[in-house]
């Protein structure tokens, strides 16, 4: 009986160490992360407009959003992080045909390919661990590539049919962004994120051109520029991998 209550205490013990050393594992500290999200774009100020007769209105409406981030703490809570991020924002359709005076015209159609603006950006960010939650916060800066998409929108003035083409084009400028990041550890080196980002361009896309067509001819403009502000606030979710031990507890 005494050697019976001897083994399972010691098993209780086995137990208990095996227990704490997982979760001393599971805390473990990290100096570098890269992580993956995916969530929701969504186009802000001129970008997202779809006021008929602005100008610079890009009528880009909610998207996708997709992202690669990795980092590296230099300090305590401090290092640095290089993010690419990839927005796909689809076009307006009723503003599209707005913009073109649908009052005066029926039987509209639309067909028009998707904003497309792809951010390669690096900067400081810090991190605050609260247990197995940590708060992370970052300013970046970069490099911007977006497209400008082809539209095309026919519709009947009268009897009369007509087609209205607009060319796109490609652009490349300097980015700026921000964000933040809610961690939850999961195991020793994978935690579960969430994370809220902003970035900001402006891009001239030059080489734009447009093309109205209909029974009575073909009217073409030249090529033009057009300045375009790129400005996107996405909300994501996405798992982070942990990596490099900061110190050895075992």
């Amino acid at each position: 009986m005494k050697a019976l209550f001897v083994s399972i205490l010691l098993l209780g013990l086995v137990q208990a160490s095996f227990g704490q050393k997982t979760f001393i594992l599971s805390m473990q500290d990290k100096k570098a992360f890269v992580a993956v999200s995916a969530g929701v774009s969504l186009p802000v100020g001129e970008y997202g407009s779809g006021v008929a007769g602005t100008q610079r209105a890009s009528m880009a409406g909610p998207g996708l959003a997709v992202s690669l981030s990795a980092g590296y703490r230099l300090l305590d809570h401090a290092g640095l992080m290089a993010k690419v991020e990839q927005h796909r924002n689809t076009i307006q359709t009723r503003a599209l045909v707005e913009s073109v005076d649908a009052t005066h015209s029926t039987d509209w159609s639309v067909n028009s390919g998707d904003w497309s603006v792809t951010t390669f950006m690096a900067g400081p960010y810090v991190t605050i661990p609260k247990g197995r939650f940590s708060f992370d916060g970052r300013i970046l800066a970069g490099w911007a590539r977006a497209t400008m998409p082809d539209t095309q929108v026919s519709g009947t003035y009268g009897s009369t049919p007509v087609t209205m083409q607009t060319i796109g084009s490609q652009s490349s400028a300097l980015t700026a962004g921000a964000g933040t990041t809610v961690r939850y550890r999961l195991n020793p080196w994978l935690s579960a994120h969430a994370n809220a980002d902003f970035s900001y361009a402006v891009l001239t896309f030059a080489n734009l051109s447009s093309k109205a067509w209909s029974a009575n001819g073909v009217s073409e403009t030249p090529f033009y520029s057009s300045d375009r502000q790129i400005c996107v606030v996405s909300a994501s979710v996405g798992l982070t991998i942990l990596l490099v031990n900061a110190n050895r507890p075992f």
